[in-house]
């Protein structure tokens, strides 16, 4: 086998040995899912559902509030999510809510700091910082503790929109239901809140902004008024002369009247304030022309007498000065109101005057001046027409942003409130059990193919296949014979329609047709012309394996067959098959390689086995030095040779693969190798590399197979055989 092929059988059969395993796995997972979901602290999370308006907000234009394109909207919608997620919108959340204070979303000591306060010992930083001569932090300052609150509140908020729609939902997990609930519905309501402000705000700076434009557009108007009514005076006369007109000379004359009158009342009143000022009440009723005050201040002045002549402190100076106070207030009053008086008639000649002025544009206008004279004062007109239709505009503009920052709505809605949750959101018990239970399983498998195929010993013919790369083509269990102390070689012998025995042959007719598959020949007699015998090496990884036991029952199966063999101990380390088969001590194979005269093979004495046809080399004596060189020499080779000629079956007994060397130098010697291995005991670590060694060594085309051995099974494993046992078997 060049691969091994894992099919359905397989896998099955790895998960029907492993299923212990799985099983502890499994309910281990299971266990520590639910003794997560005991001490866990539920998470409840409470959502708010909030609706951006895609229609124009703004109550002073009705005509504005048409649907806006499906592009923008969606795109407004998207950064009013990017703004509820905003550090900002969490801060304005933090100060509403006082989450400073808060148990949960507040700072809290962490584990250095309760230690010390357990400890009653300082184990902060600044303890640190003193030792290596650093001024010791004062504490916590408020930022660094609002940014903790910040960073928890963020990691419990999550801001989405619900698909296409223009819905936003902020949903808020607590270990508190009524808490999460209470923030869900506190982040709206600031997130609204912090929307009117923003566009009050953004409508205050553009009305502040007009303002300044206003008193620009005023400045100018004044300019171009100004302009025009220079051009006019400055030119009046050339006018009038042009045109000849009458109409002119009257208006100028009305003119000029009233910028005299003008004059005249802004001179008085500028007197009558500065007389007002310093209590010159005769200057003041002599300005204004006023009767009524005139005779207050003359009363005011008799008073003012008969105060300096009366007693100081005397009832008479008290009630004077009382007199005198009412007429102040009385000359104060009567004063204000001839001031009233004269602004008024102020104003009135200064509309006297813009109409005079108006005409008499009008009039120049309409009379036949030249044309440069009339483009002149047409430029001008224009320039004061368009200065104050800006004028007007900007102020009114002005106006409606005083009105509409008094007037912002949001832009967004709650469309459902949040309410306390009944059941808590983490842990999802469901959930965490399913996966506990898909996990649980999942690792149990795969720990069951770890294993199978890379820890622990070999448990099935199928793994030790898949390990080993080659086929196992029987395993051999325990007898009821080895546990009351009988050698499981001798079964063949005493049980030959066993299952043990047919297991043997079995394994027999296994190595008969990888023969057969390398050559195309059948083992035949060593006698037949051209004929020369196979050699079949039995080998384990480490001792005590079943690797003797393998090699005595296979060369016996051989040999009761009619096949004429023998059976070499070439473990000549420990050497064992001459015990077991009750074989006197004499010289053995040691002792002829070693002497390595290839004429005299008496030193070999092959014995017959006393309880089959089968041939036996014992090892002799136990070696007390390394045993590779003597395998390699020539003398060794010499017997490899005569056994092939004389002998159908050879079958070698070798000492185990990784503790000695001995048996890459046999290697090279087989036709076929048995490679036994013992049933959950000799790890899959050894097996592998012991493998790898035999095929590093082996010749090419040479049967490489394996051998379970001692196995404990129930007879309902054995199959078609269970139902029979030992059959023809001597009751």
């Amino acid at each position: 086998m060049d691969k091994a092929d894992l099919d359905l059988n397989t896998v099955l059969g790895i998960l029907r040995r492993q299923k212990r395993g799985v099983l502890a796995t499994l309910l281990l997972v299971l266990g520590l899912a639910l003794a997560y979901l005991v001490v866990a602290t539920p998470i409840y999370r409470a959502g708010v559902l909030i609706q951006v308006d895609g229609r124009s907000s703004n109550l002073l234009d009705p005509s504005s509030n048409g649907q806006e394109q499906s592009a923008i909207l969606n795109s407004r919608v998207d950064s009013e999510v990017e703004i509820l997620r905003s550090e900002a919108t969490a801060l304005a959340v933090v100060k509403a809510t006082k989450l400073i204070e808060d148990k949960e979303f507040g700072p809290q000591l962490g584990w250095v700091e309760k230690l010390g306060i357990a400890l009653g010992a300082e184990l902060d930083g600044n303890a640190l910082r003193r030792l290596v001569g650093l001024a010791p932090r004062t504490g916590q300052d408020s930022g660094n503790l609002v940014n903790q609150t910040l960073q928890k509140l963020q990691n419990a908020v999550d801001v989405r929109r619900r698909g296409l729609t223009y819905l936003i939902e902020i949903s808020v997990s607590s270990t508190s239901p009524e808490r999460a609930a209470e923030i869900a519905n506190a982040y709206a309501a600031v997130y609204i809140e912090r929307q009117v402000g923003a566009k009050t705000q953004a409508t205050i700076s553009a009305r502040d902004v007009l303002r300044r434009q206003i008193t620009t557009a005023q400045e100018q108007l004044a300019q171009s008024e100004t302009a025009i009514n220079s051009f006019i005076e400055a030119n009046l006369s050339r006018l009038e002369s042009e045109t000849k007109d009458p109409a002119i000379g009257a208006l100028r004359n009305r003119l000029n009247e009233a910028k005299t009158q003008q004059a005249d009342r802004k001179a008085k009143v500028a007197l009558a304030d500065v007389a007002m000022s310093s209590g010159d009440w005769a200057t003041v009723a002599s300005t204004l022309g006023d009767q009524a005050i005139s005779e207050l201040a003359r009363q005011r002045q008799e008073l003012a007498d008969r105060l300096q002549q009366a007693e100081q402190g005397s009832t008479e100076a008290i009630n004077l000065r009382d007199e005198l106070a009412a007429l102040d207030n009385d000359l104060q009053t009567q004063s204000n109101a001839s001031m009233l008086v004269m602004q008024e008639e102020m104003r009135s000649l200064t509309g006297r005057e813009a109409e005079a002025r108006d005409q008499l544009r009008n009039v120049l206008l309409e009379s036949d001046v030249s044309a440069e004279m009339l483009a002149d004062l047409f430029n001008l007109q224009q320039s004061a027409t368009i200065a104050r239709s800006q004028y007007q505009t900007l102020l009114a503009r002005e106006q409606d942003l005083g009105a509409l920052a008094n007037l912002q709505i949001a832009d967004a809605r709650v469309v459902s409130e949040a309410l306390p949750p009944i059941a808590a959101a983490f842990p999802n018990k469901r959930l965490i059990a399913a996966l506990a239970l898909i996990g649980g399983l999942g690792l149990g498998v795969m720990l069951a193919f770890l294993r199978e195929f890379y820890v622990g010993g070999i448990v099935a013919a199928s793994q030790l296949s898949n390990i080993m790369q080659a086929p196992v083509p029987v395993t051999f269990g325990l007898l009821d014979q080895v546990k009351s102390g009988a050698d499981p070689a001798d079964v063949v012998l005493t049980a030959p329609m066993s299952l043990y025995s047919e297991t043997f042959r079995k394994l027999r007719a296994a190595i008969d047709i990888g023969f057969e598959n390398g050559t195309g020949n059948r083992v035949a007699p060593a006698t037949d012309p051209g004929q020369q015998g196979r050699i079949i090496l039995v080998c384990s990884a480490l001792q005590a394996e079943g690797k003797s036991t393998t090699a005595i029952a296979l060369a016996r199966t051989y040999a009761l067959a009619g096949v004429k063999t023998l059976l070499i101990d070439a473990d000549m380390r420990k050497p064992t098959v001459g015990k077991r088969l009750g074989l006197p001590e004499e010289a053995g194979l040691i002792d002829f390689v070693s002497e390595g005269n290839l004429d005299d093979m008496t030193y070999l004495n092959p014995r017959r086995d006393s309880k089959s046809p089968l041939v036996v080399i014992a090892a002799g004596a136990r070696s007390s030095r390394p045993t590779d060189q003597l395998l390699n020499g020539a003398a060794f080779q010499g017997v490899m040779e005569a056994a092939r000629e004389r002998f159908d079956i050879v079958i070698l007994d070798s000492p185990p693969i990784l503790p000695v060397v001995d048996t890459r130098y046999l290697a090279r010697y087989a036709d076929a190798i048995v490679h036994v291995v013992r049933y959950a005991t000799t790890t899959q670590g050894e097996v592998r590399e012991a493998a790898g060694q035999m095929r590093e060594h082996q010749r090419e085309n040479t049967h490489y197979i394996g051998v379970l051995s001692l196995e404990q099974m129930a007879d309902s494993r054995y199959g078609y055989y269970g139902n029979y046992g030992y059959y023809g078997e001597d009751s």
